[in-house]
């Protein structure tokens, strides 16, 4: 080598030593991070495992990071080593664990003996781990005691607390803070590895003889809250946390193999990708915990996982504004009299128009205009706004002779309630010229109509006879109204109108069997057994008593022509109760009407003498399709015989099982016994003063009960539903 290569060598050499000692010995590079885990659990029981933790080979950043799954309990728990992991956060690399609850006990035995017992604790974490100081705290709960928690960093280290009282209750009010007066709390230092507690050694028994037990625990802060209770009795405390690991406690994390890079003077620490940091928008975090250590975080504006690739996502700003928990997050991403726009790492927020600033400063979007033009353009809006108004009151009062044109044949109520209105000429085709009559009363026909092929399109057309102009418009526009408000499986669904002919008729599904009155007392009666009744009766009063309390929050609707009549029965014998024409829409305190209408031989008393219609009107009639359910008699039967004058009279003499239907009442002791408690609500749905009658929602209750003890005295495992 000449001098002049070995001169140059030398000039290296000092330039070397020179940025060395300028800039400090570099950070050794870390080694490449291992490859994303495919198919590794991202759960074990209830706690997610985000990388770089993980279970089984591959599937954590190393072996500091490995975890396992204890699948024996239930829910199965995560382990770390062997204590329980509660939850893992990647944002400030922390991991809470479970540990035991240390205490101290001097039991008595005898007046003169005590036993002792003691459970002690020692917390041993390895790398990556470490206490973490600002989330723990050491807390001793006693009287008289004195508790020390010895630990390990690089040096000894030890700690403790002491906390006094002469009686329990001079201690302070449950949820105190804990300042030695019947607890006593100490901060942890930095760097710890390991924890365990020790007591200082107490003869007999405690000075204060409530106080058996002196308690001792690391625990996350705030996790503990002073009770006066846990000072006194046997193991108190113990008994309300349960015994195994239940204190939360807090681990710091960090990979440990280096510290972040430098950042050039003006640079951004969030643009500092390095080792374990993989996806982009991620940069590293040196520990505060621990030395050397890192852990990663995504750049502002993103959330996510920084340990795998792509795994910081954008965070849409805006959309979290306008989530559930909008108040939250419009004081973390503020836009005040602005419009908000994300973008990709942040958002805007645009000014309202009129307005100028930024919408995310505390100030807001100001307004464009001083006060003196904004009263200007008020008084100029205010002025155009009147005279809008007027044009829009004077076309209003036009519109308002059209409509009320529209309204006096019921157009416009059948217009709000948006259901289908039949022209004349597809209701005589429906009805084939309104040949086919299924039922006939004192207020009209029903024909039966078909829309279109199969059963399926069966209706029934209602053609109502009215008894003057003002029942007319009365029962129809009552009746729609009726049927605009409820809703329910036993109630027969209308499915439109016609408003074209004389009379309005009204278009409602079709009911197989017909009425429940047909079916008892027509030609070709129908068999029905015990079980049937008590259906029909229950589901009848379940459609009722709907109506008197569930269907309107405002309003109660009343029916005001229930008779056997009126309730239609399916193929399976579900009832329908149907026919509301006479029923009332009424606020709950308004119960009077001007017309008193409805089959006599059901008609409630109270209301033909007064003209008072209330629920308890209903539960009259209801009354009398009972006992026609248990005697299958008309209302009024034999030639001018009431049936529930005859029943009452019957009830009070001991003599009702003469009048029960044979066919149901030859059952056995069983069925006449049910037959009778029907008979009974009936009986109390038919008393002279309406404040003794039940109301329908205890008549079903009560018809319900009657059929469960009936069906467990015949061995019968029918359930009943509503």
């Amino acid at each position: 080598m000449t001098p002049l290569q070995t001169l140059l060598l030398l000039l290296v050499f000092h330039a070397l030593l020179a940025i060395t000692a300028e800039f400090g010995v570099p950070s050794p590079p870390p080694a490449p991070a291992p490859a994303e885990p495919k198919t590794c659990p991202a759960k074990c029981g209830e706690v997610e495992i985000p990388y770089p933790f993980g279970i089984g080979t591959g599937c954590s950043l190393s072996d500091d990071f490995a975890l396992t799954c204890n699948e024996t309990t239930s829910p199965p728990s995560l382990l770390t080593g062997e204590a329980k992991v509660a939850s893992i956060t990647l944002e400030t690399a922390q991991m809470v664990v479970y540990t035991h609850l240390t205490y101290s006990c001097d039991l008595p035995i005898n007046s003169t003996a005590t036993r002792h017992t003691t459970s002690s604790m020692a917390l041993n974490v390895a790398k990556p781990f470490l206490l973490s100081p600002s989330e723990n705290v050491f807390t001793a709960v006693g009287c008289s005691l004195t508790a020390r928690i010895n630990g390990r960093s690089d040096i000894p280290y030890l700690t403790g607390c002491i906390t006094t009282c002469a009686r329990v209750n001079d201690t302070g009010d449950d949820g105190t803070p804990c300042s030695g007066h019947g607890c006593c709390q100490a901060s942890l230092t930095p760097n710890l590895t390991q924890v365990s507690v020790e007591w200082e050694i107490r003869r007999g028994r405690s000075p204060v003889a409530e106080n058996m037990c002196q308690y001792a625990f690391v625990a996350t802060k705030g996790w503990y809250s002073f009770s006066k209770n846990d000072l006194i009795g046997n193991m108190t405390f113990l008994t309300r946390f349960g015994s195994g690991p239940v204190v939360p406690v807090v681990l710091d994390w960090a990979i440990r193999d280096g510290t972040c890079p430098s950042v050039p003077h003006g640079g951004n620490s969030e643009n500092v990708s390095y080792g374990a940091c993989v996806s982009t928008q991620s940069y590293c975090v040196n520990a505060s915990n621990g030395t050397p250590g890192y852990f990663c975080d995504c750049s502002k504006g993103y959330t996510g996982n920084p340990y795998i690739k792509n795994g910081c996502t954008n965070i849409n700003e805006c959309e979290l504004r306008r989530s559930a928990n909008s108040t939250i997050y419009k004081n973390m991403y503020p836009c005040h009299e602005g419009t908000c726009h994300d973008t990709e790492g942040d958002y805007e927020c645009k000014c309202n128009l009129g307005r100028k600033g930024d919408g995310k400063s505390a100030k807001g979007c100001e307004l464009l205009v001083s006060s003196a033009g904004v009263a200007a353009i008020g008084t100029i809006s205010a002025t155009a706004l009147l005279v809008v108004l007027l044009i829009f009151l004077y076309m209003e009062r036009e519109k308002r002779k059209l409509r009320d044109r529209f309204n006096k044949n019921g157009g416009q109520l059948l217009k709000s309630l948006k259901i289908e209105i039949f022209t004349k000429e597809k209701l005589d085709h429906i009805t084939n010229n309104y040949c086919y009559i299924i039922g006939q009363g004192a207020f009209g026909k029903v024909y039966r109509g078909t829309t279109g092929a199969g059963d399926s399109s069966r209706v029934a057309v209602k053609c109502s006879i009215p008894i003057n102009e003002d029942w007319k418009k009365e029962s129809f526009a009552n009746e729609i109204t009726i049927q605009s408000n409820i809703s329910h499986r036993n109630l027969v669904q209308l499915l439109g109108c016609c408003v074209e002919t004389e009379v309005p008729m009204l278009v409602y599904e079709y009911v197989s069997r017909g009425s429940l009155h047909d079916v008892l007392h027509g030609d070709d009666k129908v068999p029905l057994p015990l079980e049937t009744r008590l259906d029909i009766a229950i589901y009848s009063a379940v459609a009722l008593g709907y109506m008197h309390s569930e269907a309107s929050q405002r309003t109660i609707i009343l029916h005001g022509d229930v008779k056997s009549g009126n309730i239609l029965l399916d193929e399976g014998f579900t009832p329908k109760v149907s026919d509301f024409g006479t029923s009332r829409l009424m606020s709950i305190d308004k119960d009077h009407t001007n017309w008193v209408v409805g089959d006599k031989s059901y008609i409630d008393p109270v209301y033909m003498k007064t003209g008072l219609l209330t629920e308890k009107s209903d539960v009259y009639s209801f009354g009398i399709v009972l006992l026609e359910l248990v005697t299958r008699k008309k209302a009024r039967y034999d030639g001018n015989h009431s049936l529930p004058m005859d029943y009452v009279k019957a009830f009070m003499g001991g003599a009702v099982r003469e009048m029960f239907d044979p066919e149901v009442a030859s059952g056995g002791e069983e069925d006449e016994g049910c037959l009778e408690e029907v008979g009974k609500i009936a009986v109390q749905c038919l008393e002279e003063d309406v404040d003794d009658r039940p109301a329908m929602s205890e008549v079903v209750e009560r018809l319900k009960t009657c059929k469960c003890r009936w069906l467990e005295g015949d061995r019968k495992t029918n359930k009943i539903s509503t």
